[in-house]
């Protein structure tokens, strides 16, 4: 209940303070494991890809944000999983599978922190892993544009990836993190 109430708040603040586009939020599965991995430009792009689907979502939320009073209690109850950034947090891994396999769908921003100048940096492999373990589906994303008015701000979602099929074709998490990483490159160019 506080989930929708909370994205319906902040879908519309995000509608009426930006010019906000969204494409291809049909390509979302409408149930089972979903993985939505995109590039990350802004503290704002963790909220924008939540009030642009219809399915609640988990998400990666740096440790530092649940020490802050409030905030830290509101994102816990959000479906934010804690991760201590580079570290390899296996508590994190460990709780973004669970969720994957009870049927959720989980946010990641595989670069692993915001870029700095805009272009798509390398990927780290924990989304092909969480993936995998979890059994979903990785739905690519791209975030482009400006967070104002004038120049508006455009998320586009990918055709999902098979990750299971391309295990079974033989490809290990490499190559899933390359074919993510073209997916989103070309999310990008579109």
């Amino acid at each position: 209940m506080l989930y929708k109430v909370v994205r319906a708040i902040v879908k519309r603040f995000y509608h009426t303070r930006f010019k906000v586009t969204v494409i291809g939020e049909e390509r979302i599965p409408d149930s089972g494991p979903v993985l939505i991995c995109s590039n990350h430009m802004s503290e704002f792009d963790p909220p924008l890809v939540a009030v642009s689907t219809k399915r609640e979502m988990s998400f990666f939320a740096k440790s530092e944000l649940f020490k802050i009073p409030v905030l830290g209690n509101l994102i816990g109850r959000l479906n934010a999983i804690p991760v201590d950034r580079g570290k390899g947090d296996r508590q994190a891994l460990k709780k973004s599978v669970e969720a994957l396999k009870e049927g959720n769908m989980l946010l990641i921003f595989p670069e692993g922190s915001r870029t700095k100048d805009g272009k798509l940096q390398d990927l780290q492999q924990g989304a092909s892993f969480i993936a995998v373990k979890g059994g979903a589906k990785i739905v690519p994303a791209a975030i482009k544009g400006s967070y104002n008015r004038q120049k508006g701000i455009t998320l586009v979602f990918g055709r999902p990836i098979d990750v299971n099929g391309l295990v079974e074709e033989g490809k290990n998490r490499k190559d899933v993190t390359l074919k993510l990483k073209e997916e989103i490159n070309n999310l990008l160019l579109s």
